[in-house]
Order: structure tokens, then sequence, then C-alpha cells
């Protein structure tokens, strides 16, 4: 369903929940909520295992916290299944909540949170039926799911919310899906115990607002799969008459919302567009795959696609196989060489150079989905994480070899053999305007194919020059590193997306629906097709 309609709905319950009659007392509550941790695992017999981990703290404000109520997802929750501890200590009274129509609460008796004063409530239990079809997928299932959320009448501050879906046992990582419109791509993914792991964590998210997180997987891993229920377009028809009158009557919040609503969507395509490796490629394994080269490093940190191809340039320049005629426009030469001392991507790069020495930039996208294929086949069954944080330190050891050699000339091999591992450093420019100051530096071999009439460099010093001052030098590689990277494709977004488009297709989109949050005590309203909308108040 459309986006802007769902949290229309959303906000029109939420004005209706919040101007309706509370009790005096409730009206007294007023605290923080620093920390919630939401773990839902998807079971084989479609049921949810839900468990929360909710810090409050208490205002010098606000009344003892001496009851708080949680939601769940649908009427299918199972009341025997519910425990709850606070701080350690169980709390032994949980029934129907009064004031949440689809929950639980949860009395603190002898454990009440007073004013000034924090504590932890871990609430557990068991929601059924909460897998339903993936509208976009028939062989596939969705499960959306919204954690509990305050009244903002009763919360100030902002919560770092951690949000842990766990796949039903047997799903594959290539087999996982993420919802673009609940929750976005997760922060992390990793296995443990044969279960894939998706993990969101929002360091500065509200205490008051709805959030959804959205996964899907094949249907088959699930005995039951719900089919969406009927009319829901009814209610999403509903959702946007009331937003149109809203907006009729002169309020422009709806409009404002939707247009952030737009905003984000682009954002969030255009960030999307600007990654290399599909999900699956990062759920996390064990151990280190060692032997990348730097060009396949760089892919695993998904450092720009420009970079890259000027990496596997001045590797190919180097070995002798390139050279550069011009810088602006680009222009190489294919030297003599034999092929079979180069990678395959260093060869398909080649390939790429026509006859007039311009590269050709469908060919080049061929070989960048080519190499990203081949780092996700290597990296099967090892951890990303881990990965690519052994290849910084790879990165910060190539720059270490270089600044500790003695002399200049074993300063310069260095330089000339990590060349590509140093390119990855993000601060790359800097380093190497600052590592060959106060010296002369031997001209390397290779220079001349990346600056056959290099010219004058600063203060009319001559490029060409057996022996180079090392500031020119190195403000020369700077410049040329420069030059390629922004000359060897035309748009490097443009370029960028229509390569992900094969490596990082958009995922698939479950279906919708409309949900609706509460206030301090909520109301709440849940007729969605894979979601499981859960709403509470923070006490009476």
């Amino acid at each position: 369903m459309d986006m802007g309609l769902k949290r229309g709905a959303t906000i029109v319950l939420y004005l209706a929940a919040a101007v309706a009659p509370w009790p005096v007392a409730a009206q007294d509550y007023y605290f923080e909520v620093p920390r919630e941790v939401v773990t839902v695992a998807v079971n084989q017999d479609s049921s949810f295992d839900i468990d929360y981990k909710i810090t409050f703290r208490n205002t010098a404000a606000g009344d003892p916290i001496d009851i708080v109520d949680v939601g769940f997802p649908s009427n299918d929750y199972d009341l025997d299944s519910i425990t709850a501890d606070i701080d350690g200590h169980a709390l032994y009274t949980i029934r129907p909540s009064e004031y949440v129509d689809v929950g639980v609460e949860i009395p603190l008796s002898g454990y009440e949170i007073g004013s000034g004063d924090a504590a932890t409530l871990h609430v557990h239990g068991r929601n059924y039926r909460m897998v339903f079809e993936d509208s976009a997928d028939e062989t596939y299932a969705s499960a959306v799911f919204s954690p509990t959320w305050f009244g903002s009448d009763f919360t100030t501050g902002t919560t770092h919310l951690t949000m842990v879906f766990v796949f039903p046992a047997g799903v594959k990582g290539e087999q996982t899906r993420w919802h673009e419109d609940e929750g976005g791509e997760p922060t992390q993914m990793f296995v443990r115990d044969g279960r894939v792991y998706y993990v969101w964590d929002w360091q500065q998210a509200s205490p008051s607002e709805q959030y959804y997180f959205g996964i899907s997987f094949p249907r088959n891993a699930v005995a039951e799969v719900r089919s969406p229920p009927r009319f829901q377009w009814l209610g999403d028809l509903f959702a946007g008459l009331v937003g149109f009158a809203v907006q009729f009557c002169g309020c422009l919040i709806p409009i404002a919302i939707f247009v952030l609503i737009a905003v984000f969507g682009v954002t969030n395509r255009r960030r999307r567009r600007m990654k290399y490796l599909p999900p699956k490629a990062k759920v996390e394994g064990v151990g280190i795959k060692r032997g990348l080269t730097a060009p396949e490093a760089a892919i695993l940190m998904e450092r720009p696609l420009n970079v890259i191809l000027t990496m596997v340039l001045f590797g190919l320049i180097k070995k002798g196989a390139l050279s550069m005629v011009s810088q602006e426009p680009l222009k190489l030469e294919k030297l003599p060489f034999k092929e079979n001392g180069l990678r395959p991507y260093e060869k398909e790069l080649v390939a790429a150079v026509d006859k007039d020495g311009a590269l050709g930039e469908k060919k080049l996208q061929d070989m960048l989905v080519s190499l990203i294929k081949a780092v996700e086949k290597k990296m099967k069954g090892f951890s990303h994480r881990e990965t690519v944080e052994y290849y910084r330190k790879i990165v910060k050891t190539a720059w270490r070899l270089v600044e500790e050699a003695g002399t200049p000339d074993v300063k310069v091999e260095e330089f000339t053999n990590g060349l590509e591992w140093t390119m990855l450093d993000d601060d790359f420019e800097g380093h190497t305007r600052t590592v060959f100051v106060g010296y002369d530096v031997p001209r390397p071999v290779w220079w001349g194919r990346v600056a056959p009439a290099a010219g004058a460099g600063p203060k009319g010093v001559s490029l060409d020059m057996p022996t180079l001052p090392g500031a020119s030098f190195a403000n020369a590689v700077v410049t040329r590193v420069e030059g390629i990277a922004n000359g060897v494709v035309s748009k490097v977004e443009s370029f960028t997306g229509k390569v992900t488009k094969t490596t990082n297709p958009p995922p698939a989109r479950s279906s919708g629906g409309w949900s609706g949050g509460g206030g301090g005590s909520c109301a709440c309203a849940c007729a969605c097709a894979g979601c499981a909308c859960a709403c509470a108040g923070g006490g009476r």
C-alpha cells in the first residue's frame, strides 16, 4: 500500500486517541525510555515469540510508575505464555489491559519506579498466526512488526531502539528479504545457531512514535500463511479521505508529512543505489576471508565505483599493460603484455579500452558486475564485519611500511608496491602529500606511463626528471588519481545505479495495510497483510 496513506492512518488514529478522556492520575506520569530492545522470533508454526526489554527512567516531575501496559499484535496472543520481571524481580500479575485494546497490563507491585529512579521491564510472550502472504512474491511469506510505543504526553527524551527479527529455522541467508517501507535495510545481519538475524539499531528513536520493521522469507518455512484481510482497501481509502479533509480545513501537517516521506523515500532509494552487495552477502559467517586483492577488498567496503576503477587502472599501468595518453579527456593506450599475468577483472578493463583509447562504460559496468559477484561468492560463509576490519588493518600496514622506510628509494618502492592498498585509505590525499615531504625521491619506472607529458610541477619543477622533489611527486600522484577518478565514468551515480540494478536489485515489497497507534493508554487498530502492530501506554 501507499506509505503516505499508512502513515496518514496512524496520525489520524493517534490524534483521535490523544483527545480521548484520560484518567486524572494518568496525566501525572512523565518518564523517559532511554533503552528499548525488542526481539521477535518467527517460529515454524507461524507464531511470534516476542521479547521486550524496556528501560524506564522516571523524571523528578513524574508520579511513581506503578503499572505498565504493553501492546500485543493481535487477539491471538497467548496470555498464559506471558512472563514479566523488573530488574530481575518476577511480576506475577499479568492480565488483559483496561486501556490498550489488544495487550496486557502489568502492575509493578512492590517495585514501583519512583520519581528520579530507573528500572528495566522484561516482558516475554507468544502471539499466534502472525505470518501473511507476500503480495510481491507468491512463493514468499511476510512478517511486519511494530514495537510498543508510549504517548507523547507522558514521555520525554529519545530512545535507543534495537529491533531484532529472527527468521524461522531452516531459512538461509540468501533467501531473506527486508522491506523498503518497513524499517528499510537492517543495520546488521548475521547467523547464530543456524538462524538468520536482522538487527535495526536506532540510537535516536522517539519513545512516542510508531515504527515498522518487515521481513520476508520462503512461505514453506512456516506452517500457516494468512491471506490479507478482505476490504483492506477501505482502510486505505478512509485514511486518504480523512487526510484530505484535514488538509482542506487548512491544516498543513499532512502535506508536510507527505513531503517528508517522499524526501525520505528518494534519499533511501539513492542510498541503496550506491550499495553494490545484496544483504545476503553481509549475513555474518565465521572467520576472515584472506587473499582478496585491493579492488576486491574495495568492493567489500563499498568504496565508490569510480575509485575502484582507478585502483584497477593504476594496477594495470604499474604492470605495463596500459599507458595513459591524456587525462582530460581520459585516453589510454594498450601496451604489449601477456594476458596470463592479469586477473579476470583486469583483462575485462583492458578489453573495455576501444580503438580510440576511450573506456566503454557498458563494458566497465559488466566488468564490475562480474567483480562484485566474484567477491560475493568468495565471501560465502565468512564474516563480512571481521573481513572488512582485517583489510582496514592491511591499509594501515601499507602506509606504515611507507612511513617507516629508511631511504627515499625504499620509500618509493614500498609506495609503489602498496599503491592500490593505500588508495583504499579515506585520507589517501593527505597521507600522500605528507609522507614524501622534505627530500627528493627517485622517479618510479611506471611514472612515465601515468604522466607521459608530465610537464612542470610546482614552481617550474619538471616532473620528467630522474629525481623529483618529494612534495612535487606527491602532488602529481594525487592530481593524477583524482583526475582519473573524476574522468573514468561520466556520471558516477547513474553509472553505479546501473551496476547495482543487477548486483543488488530492490527487494520485493510485502503488502502493507493500515495501522493505528495510540497515546498514553492507546487505542490500537491493526488490519495488515504481514503486519503485527503492538501499542501500549506507559502507566495510568
